[in-house]
């Protein structure tokens, strides 16, 4: 017999929950029709198009256009109002802040949801633990090799794969490990994180860091098929952990913040009127939204859940 715990989802049955506030205007769309882009973070592509699909399923007069760019460029659109929203990790730096300042413009932010940053290795590779310490040493290049890391069944240098040079995953980690940004780190930038599950899978010596929705809905083929292909590392906060403190980017542990990771996931909306980016931001942190945070593997944030045990015969 065994314990496992097992996240599950519980949301309050009062009506929609609106993430803010906005003043009437004159405009072409409303919160349930009309046409906006929204900057997306590649990292969370499955995720979003689960949910424009639902709500666009809802109010067939609205359409939501995505386009799939690293953080900054998302960002950087949304300051050029090239778009209506952004979905990104990180808030805006006091600069950013700034630009709608000096230009009186308003903007709302509203975490909707948690992952993890997951890190991949080749499916002959069983050396799947490995700790903060040794993951910001092969960023610095103290460490270059896997057997320099203590690794049995891979030799060799570590090619460490990115989606992007500039995408939230890289700069999560910079930003985690303090690293220099003006020195160059040695990744490997693949262009994309399916990109990079497709590298892990033919590369021996491979460390792919992309963003665990790509892997984490087990309803979903695609998910599915990845995850298959490759081993997933499981991380530890320290050095020299018992096995039983190595974490995987999966919803127990990023539920209860154990994988060492994990990071909120938001969206930025530059919208003065009751327009469709706030209807949109209301379904993506109301009901049927968070539902389909948590069906995607990811933690919602706008609505409670609750972790329960079972015994599980084997």
């Amino acid at each position: 017999m065994k314990t496992r715990s097992i996240v599950i989802g519980t949301f309050l049955l009062a009506g929609l929950f609106s993430c803010g506030k906005s003043k009437e205007g004159k405009f072409s769309d409303g919160p349930a029709q009309g046409e906006i882009t929204i900057a997306v973070d590649e990292s969370f592509q499955p995720l979003l198009i689960a949910e424009k699909t639902a709500f666009e399923n809802n109010y067939h007069f609205a359409k939501i256009n995505f386009d799939f760019h690293a953080e900054n460029e998302a960002i950087a659109d949304l300051l050029n109002e090239k778009v209506r929203a952004v979905v990104v990790t990180r808030d805006l730096t006091e600069k950013e802040k700034e630009i709608f300042t000096r230009e009186k413009v308003t903007y709302r932010s509203f975490n909707f949801a948690a992952d993890g940053l997951a890190l991949l290795v080749h499916p002959q590779n069983v050396d799947t633990l490995l700790s903060l310490p040794r993951l910001k040493s092969l960023l610095t290049g103290e460490h270059k090799t896997w057997e320099s890391l203590g690794a049995i069944s891979i030799k060799g240098d570590v090619a460490l794969v990115v989606d992007k040079a500039n995408s939230s995953n890289i700069k999560y980690l910079v930003d985690k490990f303090g690293l220099d940004v003006n020195k160059p780190l040695p990744i490997f930038a693949a262009g994309s994180n399916k990109a990079v599950i497709e590298y892990v899978k033919t590369h021996k010596n491979a460390l792919g860091l992309i963003g665990s929705n790509w892997i984490s809905d087990g309803d979903n083929p695609t998910s599915l098929g990845f995850i298959r292909s490759v081993n997933v590392m499981s991380l530890s906060e320290k050095d020299n952990s018992l096995p039983a403190d190595y974490y995987q980017p999966f919803g127990y542990n990023l539920a209860l913040k154990k994988y060492p990771l994990r990071r909120d996931v938001k969206i930025i909306l530059k919208e003065s009127h009751m327009g469709l980016g706030t209807g949109f931001v209301n379904y993506v942190c109301g009901d049927m939204g968070q539902l389909i945070v948590l069906k995607a593997g990811l933690i919602p944030l706008t609505r409670p859940i609750t972790i329960r045990q079972y015994q599980i015969s084997q």
